[in-house]
């Protein structure tokens, strides 16, 4: 029987692979990623409305991602608060409003110049903290960090 090149055997490649892991096991970089199993008490997440509260599509309207948002809120709040030592935590209302504003005529600014459709009108920046409740299930509390 004439030796067969490795090249036409797929599953035997694959076979080889899988036997590999299976004498590897858990060993880094042959290990899950714990990213999913376990889960925050609370996250948020950002996102942007018209003035009746209808949220706006990021992405469409001001070219960026609701994650970009977050990024971008956070990064400005930063900046804002080092100087005098502190954390989003423990920044201000009005130390969140000034930086919500700020974003909001960076995004309408971002939106005008790609030539999209940025609302006339008065703009917010909402922050939604998602948490599990406390008899089960998931509570939420919406924040309005500046509408300009």
């Amino acid at each position: 029987m004439p030796a067969v090149p490795w090249k036409r055997l797929p599953f035997v490649r694959l076979t080889a692979v899988v036997g590999l892991l299976l004498v590897a096991g858990e060993q880094f970089p042959l290990t899950r990623l714990p990213m999913y199993a376990t889960f925050d008490p609370q996250a948020d997440y950002y996102y942007v409305a018209d003035a009746t509260g209808q949220p706006l599509a990021c992405e469409k309207t001001f070219g960026t991602s609701t994650a970009n948002v977050k990024k971008m809120f956070r990064t400005r709040l930063a900046t804002l608060t080092a100087p005098r030592g502190a954390d989003e935590k423990s920044a201000t209302p009005d130390e969140r409003r000034r930086t919500g504003e700020e974003l909001i005529t960076y995004l309408r600014d971002t939106g005008t110049r790609r030539g999209a459709a940025v609302p006339a009108g008065p703009v917010r920046l909402l922050r939604v903290e998602v948490r599990r409740g406390a008899t089960g299930g998931f509570a939420q509390t919406e924040e309005l960090l500046a509408e300009k």
